[in-house]
């Protein structure tokens, strides 16, 4: 958009950028919709008049470790937004979680659905399932402007990953049946289990990557007493730069996410993107997208994994590396133009209020 052009919405996203592609894609489909996009902080939010305020994970803005100190940053974004709401400003939460992934001090766990989903005008979820179950949690979300918009692929985020061979040998790896864990290592994403569930396969010529840096409360040296007797483990417990995804990801034959909850993943989004297969639990939003991509393409399991799971991926997975999954339900140009939509779509709250009561 010129920047002499006046834009169609004025835009304040929490965040626009960060380190998950999803937000620069989503920001950029709207920006080429005629949306300003701006980042946001709470300077920018009151410097000057936005149409709509869009939130990714409130849970990053929430975050104490004190009960005191979760107080005041629940009392300081909740006098935001009722300042927005004078202005006329639209809130639109995106639900990627129902429920932060790490703890919450008790008191803000309680203050959230208190206020939270009633500040909200307008909510987004990225599957069917997680519109149902942020509705049950959250009843105050039933009386808002909701729409499914899916999450958005990552082919344009990443250069094309190379052979499965040649990704292997630039990683200094043996070239043999590779599975991949990737990205930050954090206790709800289980990679204990897995390392246990992969130990216990009695296979020479196969081979467990885990790349990515350990996050809160996992510790580094837990992670490598685990696999020390097990040369067919390899760590990588360090950020991943951008330019070093393909390589990773083109290395395996199956991206293996032991989570032991989730709503959705964009994790499952980035191996299909790169057309790896994938293992996860049967949960959340998992098998509305299994029914979209195929089953050969993700692979679900009830219970923990465990090492026959490996074996059923093994032997499930796709090979050939001409093979594309479909990812067409999931094209960033019309994820834009359905959040667009919705931003456009009336405050159905402030509306109701509004209405005369029918006649008796």
């Amino acid at each position: 958009m010129n920047d002499n052009q006046r834009p169609l919405l004025h835009v304040l996203m929490f965040p626009k950028h960060g380190d998950n592609p999803y937000l620069r894609s989503l920001s950029d489909s709207l920006e080429r919709r005629g949306v300003r996009v701006d980042d946001f902080s709470f300077k920018q939010a009151l410097k000057r008049r936005y149409d709509i305020l869009h939130i990714h994970w409130p849970d990053l803005h929430l975050h104490a470790r004190s009960s005191f100190r979760a107080l005041i940053k629940h009392l300081r974004l909740g006098l935001l937004f009722a300042l927005l709401r004078l202005r006329g400003t639209r809130i639109v939460w995106t639900v990627h979680n129902l429920k932060p992934h790490e703890r919450h001090p008790p008191l803000g766990e309680r203050l959230f659905p208190l206020w939270f989903p009633r500040a909200c005008t307008h909510a987004i979820a990225l599957t069917n399932n997680g519109l149902a179950a942020a509705l049950a949690m959250y009843p105050a979300l039933r009386n808002k402007a909701t729409a499914v918009i899916p999450h958005g692929h990552y082919r344009d985020a990443y250069a094309t990953a190379l052979s499965r061979r040649t990704c292997r040998s630039q990683l200094g790896l043996e070239d043999r049946f590779t599975f991949l864990f990737f990205g930050n290592i954090r206790p709800y994403k289980n990679v204990p289990t897995l390392i246990e569930a992969f130990r216990q396969l009695p296979l020479s010529n196969v081979q467990l990557v885990i790349a990515g840096q350990p996050g809160h409360m996992m510790r580094t040296d837990e992670l490598r007493n685990l696999v020390a007797d097990d040369p067919r483990i390899h760590l990588s417990l360090e950020f991943v730069p951008d330019d070093t995804v393909p390589l990773y990801i083109g290395a395996a034959d199956v991206v293996v996410l032991p989570f032991q909850s989730i709503l959705n993943s964009g994790s499952v989004f980035l191996a299909l993107s790169f057309n790896r297969a994938v293992l996860a639990p049967d949960l959340g939003s998992l098998p509305e997208i299994q029914s979209q991509v195929g089953a050969r393409w993700l692979t679900l399991y009830n219970g923990q994994l465990a090492s026959e799971h490996l074996m059923q991926a093994m032997e499930s997975a796709c090979f050939d590396e001409s093979h594309t999954a479909d990812l067409s339900a999931y094209d960033w140009d019309a994820i834009g133009q359905r959040t667009l939509e919705l931003y456009l779509t009336r405050d159905i709250s402030r509306t109701a209020r509004r209405s005369p009561p029918a006649a008796a």
